[in-house]
């Protein structure tokens, strides 16, 4: 027979093991990591010329850029097929100050046109809604290098992903 202090001794050894995978494992997944779905961090700090202007770096759909508001920030998307839609999400974080506009414009690789959303006279965080997502939709029309603009004024921080369908 096994004696009682080696069973509650067992029993509190579990329960404590349960506790701290629990623990560790809350750590190794926020709402970044969810939101970027594995993508890789592409700093965005190169120089890159394109349409009479300097874009950060190319923006891949298996990577992911993390910024500040406010102000604006310039990357390319390449598309390989004729009348895509630009998807660009960002996940905001470290929420300061709300402001009221945020810009998003594809160009087309031509630079002579160009797709916007452009939201005004809004609370930006409340658009965003409890999962402090924000989301665009763009269409670009043909293959190629596009200038994509980003500017707000709201202050806060972000994650920026941009897929093409």
């Amino acid at each position: 027979m096994t004696p009682d202090w080696l069973v509650v001794m067992v029993r509190d050894m579990k329960l404590i093991s349960v506790i701290f995978v629990l623990f560790v494992a809350s750590g190794c997944v926020d709402d970044s990591r969810v939101f970027t779905q594995g993508r890789i961090e592409d700093l965005c700090n190169e120089s890159i010329p394109i349409c009479g202007r300097q874009a950060a770096c190319i923006l891949g759909g298996d990577e992911f850029f993390s910024g500040r508001f406010p102000g604006g920030q310039r990357v390319i998307a390449r598309t390989e097929f004729e009348k895509q839609e630009m998807i660009i999400r960002f996940l905001l974080d470290d929420l300061a100050f709300p402001g009221t506009e945020i810009q998003v414009l594809a160009y087309s690789p031509d630079c002579g046109s160009y797709d916007e959303e452009h939201p005004r006279n809004i609370d930006l965080f409340e658009l965003a809604g409890d999962d402090r997502v924000i989301e665009f939709k763009l269409d670009v029309a043909t293959r190629g290098d596009h200038l994509v603009e980003i500017f707000s004024d709201m202050s806060a921080s972000y994650d920026m992903t941009l897929t093409l369908d």
